[in-house]
């Protein structure tokens, strides 16, 4: 391939990877922010994007420096056993423990759940979330070109249709600002780099980073260093758009809040800002395309999760077996509601999330750190040790003299990054041992 790289050929890559990490599930999380957020929209908006845009597209950018398809791979200077035990824990919380049950919920409360009367809520629900992930095992199982051309369809269509819905709350606002909540008024950086876990998308890139860099070779860059140029000139591209519809229905959700106050779920946000500029027309209409878009994102998940047990099985386990187990137990976990599934993946992943951080730091720096197992295991066991207290803060389980020590002496733990002085003391001490014992 050519050195010199034309924005023809990046174009369509970061196009490419924009959809990628672009999902329906992620539109809910903005909104809730920005009313939160109020007059720290900015603050916050900014953390959202560092950890929901920002770090996924780090965690491609590691898989391409690997040049390898096994995520496993990422962590294995650590212990094989760990990189393995990481990569089916983040394919567990982007499957049926959460994202794949959240498709589900996102598309009946943005759609079904302000049609039914009073009382109907839970019958709805259920009755939705059968006829959901019964059309969801039946197109994992059928693989058909159907579902592609639905997503290439839909997803310009739901850009459409938030375009216009962002064009509207930009000339005619529904209200001003109002004062930050909770925690967005003395950390709202912090805060908002929290919430961007909630898209899960640094743990989509553990498991599908392969898959991505595969698409970028077969437009044609092969090359290691050309691969490396191409994931950050691409990753700028989706980067941008990413932050921009992030933005702006953070800046959506901030100026709700005079209208309409505090709302649940910012599923029930969107559909309430949809009727206020469209009306019932325009709420069917982005109802249908959430639909759509949930419905391939939860189709995707099912084949990609079932795909990689099959093989970690060492084909044992047929496919379809682990499509039947992931559709059951996600239409179960789907009737929790949305706002319950959020709040139970809250801990789990504040615990995953700085570990997947530290990996790909890890990894992105191996020009430095040599892949040395010093430097991974020393950084990555302090880092895991934290995180599992940060995700046991976050689930409010009460740590007591333990939380209070720690708060005290551990910069940044009280705002949910105890995990941060670990990880790069971590990789210090690394440096320390390896200079100290050069040849072990």
């Amino acid at each position: 391939m050519n050195k010199n790289l034309s924005l023809a050929k990046i174009l369509p890559i970061g196009l490419m990877l924009f959809s990628f990490f672009f999902g329906a599930g992620n539109l809910i999380f903005p909104p809730a922010l920005g009313q939160m957020a109020g007059e720290n929209l900015s603050l916050a908006t900014l953390g959202f994007c560092i950890s929901g845009v920002g770090l996924p597209l780090l965690g491609i950018l590691a898989m391409a420096i690997l040049d390898g398809d096994d995520p496993n791979e990422l962590a294995s200077p650590m212990c094989p056993a760990f990189g393995k035990a990481i990569t089916i824990l983040c394919a567990l919380t982007i499957g049926p423990f959460f994202a794949i049950p959240r498709t589900c919920a996102v598309s009946f409360d943005t759609g079904i759940l302000l049609l039914l009367p009073p009382g109907y809520e839970t019958t709805g629900l259920a009755l939705y979330s059968v006829f959901f992930f019964g059309l969801t095992y039946f197109l994992s199982v059928n693989p058909s070109k159907i579902v592609d051309n639905i997503g290439k369809i839909m997803s310009p269509l739901l850009l459409i249709c938030l375009g216009i819905l962002i064009f509207c709350v930009i000339t005619n606002p529904m209200g001003d600002f109002q004062p930050a909540n909770n925690v967005y008024k003395n950390a709202p950086f912090f805060k908002g780099f929290q919430e961007g876990y909630n898209t899960m998308d640094l743990l989509c890139t553990m498991l599908y980073g392969a898959a991505t860099l595969k698409a970028i070779q077969s437009q044609g860059v092969t090359e290691q260093k050309q691969l490396t140029k191409v994931c950050i000139y691409a990753g700028i591209i989706a980067a941008i758009c990413l932050a921009l519809i992030y933005g702006a229905l953070a800046y959506a959700g901030a100026c709700s809040t005079a209208a309409f106050g505090i709302v649940a779920n910012g599923g029930q946000l969107l559909n309430m800002i949809s009727v206020h500029y469209m009306g019932f027309p325009g709420q069917v209409v982005l109802a249908l395309i959430i639909f759509f878009a949930c419905i391939t994102t939860s189709i995707g998940l099912t084949t990609s999760i079932s795909s990689y047990f099959n093989q970690l099985s060492g084909g044992r386990v047929l496919y379809q077996r682990f499509c039947i187990y992931i559709c059951l137990f996600s239409l179960v976990v789907s009737n929790f509601g949305l706002n319950n599934i959020i709040k139970f993946s809250i801990p789990v992943i504040c615990m995953l999330y700085p570990i997947v951080i530290a990996i790909v730091i890890l990894n992105v720096g191996q020009s430095i750190f040599k892949r040395d197992k010093a430097i991974f295991r020393i950084c990555l066991t302090l880092t895991t040790i934290f995180a599992i207290f940060d995700g046991l803060r976050a689930g409010g389980f009460d740590l007591r003299a333990l939380d209070s020590l720690l708060t005290q002496y551990l910069p940044f733990f009280d705002v949910g990054f105890g995990w941060l002085l670990p990880c790069f003391g971590g990789i210090l001490l690394g440096y320390l041992y390896r200079i100290v014992y050069p040849n072990k």
